[in-house]
């Protein structure tokens, strides 16, 4: 019979003894999908290991292409939700119990990115071979559930009682991105220590003086950045727009991609000045977040918001879904910056709102770009930091 090895229980604070000594560690990451992800948590994480790569060693046990820092697993799909899956540019990897065991077997620490298959085998594998799993909460069941049709909030809840019981609650502590994303696992039954640490802004987001486009000339342009996807309710958005005694003078540029992209090309024919659909290089992205009057966020599920952050970081405000499953709204400086989630009439409202005191909106913007500031990528970096160097062994 194998020996079951006991979760090890940490003070909720993290010892000082132990992270007042930096060290070099060996990291490995382990997530589903590492190439050519375009949401949030895989852009993060992408960040987070560019810079910890600066001082530390760091493996990524993944699906996709082969590297010299990179142990590649098999992909796989469920077949009913494939093509939503493909679309997404996500697929689940399969745990090679061989691999895990090797990318294991030097390791300091083992991090979680998803709460999927691959994450329940890491936890079980790294728990035998007393190596350290810290996990982290990036993806909502509520983010599945919306993208598949299923409204049944008994399956939301069946999804959340899984990933807690065979990932969360196996590991040492719990990285969540938000206050909001910390009370969603707690008051469902997590055990382990959590840590708010948020996804971090990148310094290069900055107001930086730029000449707007010719096609944004004499127009109030509205900018919403994200995967195209159901939960992220652009549809909303479009028809809050075309409500607006200013549709005539609104210019829409949404920017991403993702499955619904056709949906919304074609429900933005509904405008009189045609929508945007672009996607862009950073730094492109950037000039664009310093152009636009507004950032818009209708999305109904979110644990924090990266989009969010980094157009408050270039100054620019933000008017936000006041969603239940959302942790977005923590940004909204004011209720003008609040609209009832997946209500176009009244995020129409506060739209006309901004447009006729857009010398109000103004001043928000030195005020949106102060608050970034308390969320700086150092700062998360640190943080993570301390919370591996609490637990590695």
């Amino acid at each position: 019979m194998k020996k079951q090895i006991l979760a090890v229980k940490m003070p909720n604070k993290i010892a000082p003894d132990k992270t007042s000594i930096p060290r070099h560690l060996r990291i490995v990451m382990v997530t589903d999908v590492y190439d050519d992800m375009k949401n949030g948590a895989a852009i993060s994480m992408e960040r987070f290991v560019s810079i910890l790569k600066k001082k530390h060693s760091v493996k990524i046990v993944s699906t996709g292409k082969t590297s010299d820092d990179k142990i590649v697993v098999p992909s796989f799909y469920f077949p009913l939700v494939k093509p939503i899956m493909i679309k997404m540019k996500f697929s689940f990897a399969w745990p090679d119990e061989e691999l895990l065991v090797k990318a294991f077997s030097e390791a300091d620490i083992v991090h979680i990115q998803f709460p999927f298959y691959l994450g329940m085998k890491a936890v079980k594998i790294a728990r035998r071979m007393h190596v350290p799993v810290i996990s982290a909460f990036h993806v909502q069941p509520e983010n599945i559930c919306y993208n598949i049709g299923i409204k049944t909030e008994w399956v939301v809840n069946l999804l959340y009682k899984l990933f807690i019981r065979k990932v969360f609650n196996r590991t040492e502590a719990v990285i969540c991105p938000s206050p909001f994303a910390e009370n969603e696992l707690k008051r469902r039954g997590l055990t382990p220590p959590s840590h708010v640490v948020s996804n971090g802004v990148m310094p290069q987001f900055k107001p930086i003086k730029v000449k707007r486009p010719a096609e944004f000339n004499n127009r109030f342009v509205i900018l919403s950045v994200g995967r195209l996807a159901k939960d992220k309710r652009q549809d909303v958005l479009i028809h809050a727009i075309n409500k607006s005694k200013y549709r005539d003078s609104i210019q829409l540029v949404i920017t991403g991609e993702g499955p619904i992209k056709e949906k919304l090309v074609e429900l933005g024919k509904l405008l009189p000045n045609k929508p945007f659909f672009w996607y862009l290089p950073v730094d492109e992205l950037i000039r664009l977040y310093n152009s636009a009057d507004l950032y818009v966020h209708p999305s109904a599920v979110e644990l924090e918001s990266m989009s969010v952050l980094e157009a408050i970081a270039c100054g620019l405000p933000a008017l936000i879904s006041d969603s239940n499953h959302s942790a977005s709204k923590q940004f909204a400086i004011n209720d003008r910056f609040l609209f009832k989630s997946n209500n176009a009439a009244d995020l129409t409202g506060k739209i006309d709102y901004w447009v006729e005191h857009q010398k109000e909106l103004y001043v928000f913007k030195r005020k949106y770009h102060q608050l970034s500031r308390s969320y700086s990528m150092e700062e998360s970096i640190r943080k993570v930091e301390h919370i591996y160097y609490a637990h590695a062994r």
